[in-house]
């Protein structure tokens, strides 16, 4: 009994890491398909988000067969509830990577700002360095990793005001920059809310380790 156990939490060990790598990739290619204003890379990462829904599903599948034939204990049930949980907020992340790279198909390449686009870029990249760290520390298991990787969301927090700043000020100087202004800021928003998820791992993270639920970050 004790050897399946084992055996099924590593595969789902090696699932999760997948589907999170796998979701770090296509916040790289969103950023390029936003950067370029690329739309058919763009269309490639909304269209591949329904397999990331599908590997949450089965994430979820697999781990509750595993809690109701194997019935673990302690550590081993704390891990399976924390690749429930954790593989949510990944899908979740997806959704707003998909998000992310829908709005290179809105934003015109002449109604450009290069102060927003630049600090995108920044945030994007932020957040994927965030991303890929987290999945390092779940394979790691290392809490410590997972509480300073939540701390680093406060960057994105500041990229956001940094993006409402500065489109807000060229809106109201520039009347036609409105809706391109205001899809700036609903990418920002999404970007920050990816490194809220990001966050949401880490705590899943130190649940594993010590059993309790704590809240890292200011989301």
């Amino acid at each position: 009994m004790a050897k399946i156990l084992l055996k099924q939490l590593k595969s789902l060990h090696q699932d999760f890491a997948a589907m999170g790598l796998e979701i770090a990739t296509a916040l790289q290619q969103a950023a390029q398909a936003f950067r370029a204003k690329d739309q058919k890379l763009a269309q490639a990462v909304i269209d591949h988000d329904e397999k990331i829904n599908e590997q949450e599903i089965y994430l979820e599948k697999k781990a509750t067969q595993v809690i109701a034939l194997q019935q673990p204990v302690s550590n081993d049930l704390r891990i399976l509830i924390t690749i429930l949980k954790a593989s949510s907020d990944l899908e979740r992340i997806g959704d707003h990577v998909a998000k992310f790279a829908q709005a290179a198909l809105k934003i015109p390449a002449g109604k450009k700002n290069s102060i927003i686009e630049d600090a995108i870029a920044k945030m994007s990249q932020h957040d994927h360095q965030m991303l890929q760290e987290i999945i390092q520390a779940y394979i790691d298991n290392d809490e410590n990793a997972a509480k300073e990787i939540a701390k680093s969301d406060l960057k994105t927090d500041h990229y956001l005001r940094l993006i409402r700043q500065e489109a807000m000020s060229t809106m109201q100087n520039d009347p036609d920059f409105v809706s391109v202004g205001t899809e700036y800021v609903v990418v920002a928003a999404h970007l920050e809310r990816i490194g809220d998820y990001v966050t949401n791992v880490a705590e899943w993270i130190v649940y594993t380790n010590s059993g309790k639920i704590v809240e890292l970050g200011f989301h």
